[in-house]
């Protein structure tokens, strides 16, 4: 059973149905197999240090501002024909429009998930100019890239064999850097807000989450996932704790960019495949005559790839870290 199933409980839809009955209700979940504490904390705890980082990134953006002025910022609302279109314009520019199958459907949790061969995107469709683009550059040009570069590597599954670490904070800080790269308000205050919301939930209940949130998000629909996605795990949602899993995305970012900075914004060695960044020297040396499949992005006006992910950081005051 996958990670993603062990967490969703099975009455999920019937806890749902009485919280949004009566919003002081904390759900009470039921699992297949009830998830153990080494499962919910793998990723870690969070860390007071990006905490503050995190809490002035959010005032920042939010500042006279709330949740769908932030997004008008983010352009027009984009049609579901133009996203499709769009996403296989994008995957033809590296030859992968027959290899991922778009799928659209509302049953999907996540607005935007990429596997090996497919790209799924939830209805009805919720992108703008800017944040389309944010998310090929996320998808196709992070996940996807990595992937391709990963299954041509010595290491392409048998990385437990030679001691790979965890990849996902370098995968996702990655991807995070790169969502952000097409927009004009380069606050990284989803992945913040992300952030802020597990720490959160390690000390209050599902209720008092979903109304800390009340601030954040307006949309009912959104702030249930967004509190459901830090509260599961728990049976009994009135208790603190929940899954940390959501840690990974601002702490990646603010690592990559730290990074990239460290090495004059070359994103080359990250391209190696889908690798942390503590097996880059270990990956260089398995195969030193690799030559990644690297994002138009990048390749195309390495300047302003670099000037841009600087200007992000130093917007995000990623350095104070």
């Amino acid at each position: 059973m996958s990670l993603v199933n062990k967490l969703t409980p099975i009455n999920l839809l019937e806890e749902k149905r009485k919280f949004f009955t009566d919003e002081n209700y904390n759900p009470q979940f039921v699992y297949e197999e009830k998830p153990a504490a080494q499962i919910l904390y793998k990723h870690g705890y969070p860390q007071t240090k990006y905490l503050n980082l995190a809490q002035t990134i959010l005032e920042k953006a939010y500042y006279q501002r709330n949740e769908n002025e932030l997004n008008e910022l983010k352009g027009t609302l984009v049609s579901q024909q133009k996203v499709t279109q769009k996403t296989i314009d994008f995957l033809d520019i590296y030859q992968l429009k027959n290899r991922f199958k778009i799928i659209w459907s509302n049953s999907f949790v996540a607005r935007t998930t990429i596997t090996a061969d497919t790209i799924k995107f939830k209805l009805p469709a919720d992108f703008r100019q800017q944040d389309l683009l944010g998310m090929l550059y996320h998808e196709i040009g992070t996940h996807a890239l990595r992937r391709i570069n990963y299954e041509q590597q010595p290491w392409y599954k048998n990385k437990k064999k030679y001691g790979f670490a965890n990849y996902l904070k370098t995968e996702e800080g990655l991807a995070g850097l790169h969502s952000l790269f097409p927009l004009n308000f380069q606050y990284a205050y989803y992945s913040a807000l992300s952030y802020i919301s597990v720490a959160f939930a390690q000390q209050h209940s599902f209720v008092e989450l979903w109304n800390f949130l009340k601030k954040y998000v307006d949309h009912p629909e959104k702030r249930w996932a967004k509190t459901l996605r830090k509260k599961r795990g728990l049976e009994d949602t009135s208790q603190p704790g929940g899954f940390t899993k959501d840690l990974v995305y601002f702490e990646g970012i603010v690592k990559v960019w730290k990074y990239l900075k460290q090495n004059d914004f070359d994103i080359t060695n990250l391209y190696l495949g889908k690798i942390a960044l503590e097996d880059i020297t270990k990956s260089l040396k398995m195969n030193p005559k690799f030559k990644p499949l690297l994002p138009s992005f990048f390749v195309v006006n390495k300047e302003k790839y670099a000037s841009t992910i600087n200007q992000i950081g130093q917007k995000n005051m990623f350095n104070q870290i």
